[in-house]
């Protein structure tokens, strides 16, 4: 009986000590890194957060994915001196080497920046040399951009409304993937509140042209004294062949969600067209309302 007893003990023994020996091996075989980002105060997940590393071999960028996780391939991981961590609405965080687990600090004063005195004289257009500075803006899915366009003085009809629908990061043919377009109107702190058409338009880029126009003049609307909203939306993943694809910043690798993007000019405090971005989380602090951008994202209306 005791023999039995013995032979059991022996077994479970050697079984726990396989499990562990496998996982070990697993481990040590992995060629990647993975780590995770969140917020401070909620502790949920930060999407879209930038890592920059600084080894000897250069710098490189990572992003986070909808779940606030990265990946970092092993052999690089153990080159890298310092990382810098960015993201919207959060404090830069600059450390030696890379942590499994980061936590960001809220920076309200990122956001405040964007929020214009009433005593400002606001501007309707741009300068010519302020056009000339743009740059190129990802998105992941389920995420809203948005334009806030005042109302003209010839209160014409709307006929088209215009998008600078982009590739990202090198990656070809993104500007050519599907989105959907609507219009807000605007809440009285001048933000977006609710949508004008009950279903989002589909839309597409066709043509390799600046401006992706979208035909709206049947529906006959012109911009109420409020002004108006002009919004570009990424669709759900599952509209999109491939979820996220590896973009080339000079000799730089870094992930991110194959959708389409947006160009964008260079935040100017005093121009009327403020710019606005809504993404979808669990954080109800944080998420899912519109949040005001450092940029003004190039989409228009046509009259």
């Amino acid at each position: 009986m005791k023999t039995k007893t013995f032979s059991k003990l022996i077994f479970i023994f050697l079984l726990a000590f396989q499990n562990i020996f496998s996982q070990a091996i697993l481990k040590s075989n992995s060629n990647l890194f993975t780590g995770h980002i969140y917020s401070a105060e909620s502790g949920l997940p930060i999407a879209n957060a930038t890592i920059k590393t600084l080894s000897r071999a250069g710098l490189r960028y990572f992003t986070t994915d909808k779940k606030g996780k990265f990946e970092i391939p092993n052999d690089y991981k153990k080159t890298i001196d310092f990382t810098e961590i960015t993201s919207l609405g959060f404090k830069k965080e600059v450390r030696k080497g890379v942590l499994e687990t980061i936590y960001l600090e809220n920076d309200n004063n990122e956001l405040d920046e964007v929020i214009v005195s009433t005593k400002l004289k606001m501007k309707n257009e741009l300068s010519f040399l302020e056009k000339l500075n743009t740059r190129e803006t990802n998105f992941s899915w389920n995420d809203k951009a948005s334009i806030y366009i005042p109302k003209n003085s010839d209160d014409k009809c709307i006929k088209n409304l215009l998008f600078a629908v982009s590739d990202f990061g090198g990656v070809k043919n993104l500007q050519y993937l599907p989105f959907s377009v609507n219009l807000y109107t605007a809440d009285s702190l001048g933000m977006p509140d609710k949508p004008i058409f009950e279903q989002d338009i589909p839309a597409k880029k066709e043509k390799p042209e600046h401006w992706t126009k979208i035909d709206i003049s049947k529906y006959k609307i012109k911009i109420p004294e409020a002004g108006i909203f002009v919004v570009f939306i990424i669709l759900p993943e599952n509209a999109y062949p491939i979820d996220f694809i590896k973009a080339k910043f000079g000799n730089n690798i870094r992930t991110i969600a194959a959708v389409p993007a947006l160009k964008a000019y260079n935040y100017s405090k005093t121009y009327i067209r403020k710019s606005y971005l809504y993404y979808e989380c669990d954080d109800i602090e944080n998420c899912n309302k519109w949040k005001p951008q450092i940029l003004h994202y190039m989409m228009d209306v046509e009259y």
